[in-house]
């Protein structure tokens, strides 16, 4: 027993520390990386606000040709000018005005019509999506539905017509391209108040996972990313009407940034990485949570064997320490329920 105590103390007070120190070197060094991406054609769902808007200024500045997929004409319109004001060069952004509510039929109609004309997808970012923060019982069957088809279906419809483009070898050969999902850190922890929302970026999450299965070998290279809460215009939505509960649940996390998330999902998709997370926080809970999965740390378009190695050894390592934090959140989160409960203060 001594023994075992000693390893954990060894485990907290040397390998913690360093893992943070190597995390915050090798977070500065990845932010100065630059990448051209000149005749990639990248297509962000949700392009016209938040992440989704932070991610269409890095791919448009690195070269890309961006088309900007939202509902609203006229956030499609500012979100253009908006990526244009630095250099003015229209000619590298489209809009396209969709529902991703509708139909496959209806979707596969306008984006192979786009595809025609501006030519294949080579990135596709699947970024559309809200959150409905109500317990089950407040939340409406529309409600549910809205969820599943935007965050969800959206995503995978796109997926599923843009992918044979995809595949094939033009300008790019399909190990160079990229899917991307993102989803949320509601997917990989339940929280009180998000039992749609999350049911919905699971599905997500599940369903990019196995994608990444399928085209590993062949490519494109598919990406799901676990964003914290971020200051969007769709979280301050989301903040209506969220239970008490949800609010302090969720705030002991902070608020990110849309840039910052963006940096952090822009370079994973890059490098191909299975899973992009932001920050430290989110790194630990992507390996608290990575179940039957390869290490999470090394799991990217150009892991080889060694990298592979050292990523499972660290995973290891840390695996109690980081089991150990979570079962402390998770007797917090249940405190901070069971309190609320009993005052009558659910909602």
């Amino acid at each position: 027993m001594k023994k075992e105590c000693v390893q954990i103390l060894l485990t907290l007070f040397i390998f913690v520390p360093a893992f943070v120190g190597f995390w915050v070197w090798w977070s500065s060094c990845r932010s100065r990386l630059t990448y051209d991406l000149t005749d990639y054609h990248v297509l962000i769902t949700g392009g016209s606000s938040g992440i989704g808007l932070s991610l269409a200024k890095l791919f448009y500045q690195s070269g890309a040709t961006v088309t900007i997929v939202a509902r609203d004409k006229e956030k499609l319109k500012q979100a253009k000018e908006t990526l244009c004001r630095s250099d003015g060069d229209a000619s590298r952004v489209y809009t396209l005005p969709l529902d991703l509510r509708s139909s496959y039929y209806v979707l596969s109609k306008e984006l192979e019509s786009h595809v025609t004309l501006v030519g294949h997808v080579d990135i596709m970012v699947h970024c559309a999506g809200y959150a409905v923060a109500r317990t089950l019982m407040d939340t409406t069957p529309e409600e549910i539905e809205g969820l599943m088809r935007t965050n969800y279906l959206g995503g995978v419809n796109v997926a599923k017509i843009l992918l044979p483009y995809m595949l094939t070898t033009n300008k790019h050969s399909p190990r160079d391209r990229r899917l991307a999902f993102v989803s949320s850190q509601a997917a990989q922890v339940g929280v009180y108040g998000y039992a749609a929302y999350s049911g919905s970026k699971y599905a997500l999450r599940g369903f990019s996972e196995v994608l990444r299965m399928e085209l590993e070998h062949t490519g494109p290279l598919v990406t799901t990313a676990f964003p914290p809460d971020t200051d969007t215009p769709g979280f301050a939505a989301e903040n209506v009407g969220k239970p008490s509960i949800t609010h302090q649940l969720s705030s002991a996390g902070g608020l990110a940034s849309p840039d910052g998330v963006a940096a952090s999902i822009f370079l994973d998709v890059i490098e191909g990485k299975a899973i992009s997370t932001c920050g430290l926080e989110g790194a630990l809970l992507s390996w608290a949570t990575a179940g039957i999965f390869p290490p999470v740390s090394a799991y990217g378009g150009n892991w080889n064997v060694l990298r592979y190695l050292v990523g499972a050894i660290a995973e290891m390592l840390a695996a109690g320490p980081i089991r150990a934090i979570g079962i402390v959140y998770a007797a917090w989160m249940r405190y901070i329920v069971s309190k609320y409960v009993k005052l009558g203060k659910q909602s």
